[in-house]
């Protein structure tokens, strides 16, 4: 298993113009795994069959939003934790904060100690050319 990434051009911030452009490595979005590719893969890989595991996936994509929007926390135990967050003006005084305080919400993953874990040295292949770099094998280039 490997993590695709390509090269992209970056202007620089706040200069007119875009400034000096640089190169930065980024994830390549363009592969993705459909639902019904990965309900058939749970499927192979379990005695639940594909009919059953598309119930249970929407069951699940029924209730993280009801259990959110109660304002509760989804813990799924090694896989991760679903949350709400949001946030709100400030203001001097707390008799101030009100419900017309609160600009945005926001729907947070935090992933579980298991699944960070398979993220500590991940493989990467360049998109262009298929090179497969570790973090292990590149050495760290200082910048300017």
């Amino acid at each position: 298993m490997s993590i695709q990434f390509k090269t992209v051009r970056r202007a620089e911030p706040g200069v007119l113009g875009g400034g000096h452009h640089k190169y930065y490595a980024a994830i390549e979005r363009d592969r993705k795994v459909e639902m019904r590719t990965f309900i058939k893969a749970i499927g192979a890989r379990s005695t639940v069959n594909v009919a059953d595991v598309y119930a249970v996936i929407e069951t699940f994509l029924q209730l993280i939003p009801e259990y959110l929007l109660e304002g509760r926390a989804v813990e799924l135990g090694p896989f991760g934790k679903f949350s709400v967050n949001i946030s709100s003006i400030g203001h001097e005084q707390p008799e101030d904060v009100s419900v017309f305080s609160i600009r945005k919400t926001k729907v947070q993953f935090t992933p579980g100690e298991e699944l960070k874990n398979q993220f500590i040295k991940p493989k990467f292949v360049k998109a262009e050319n298929g090179d497969l770099v570790t973090p292990a094998n590149v050495e760290p280039k200082q910048v300017a």
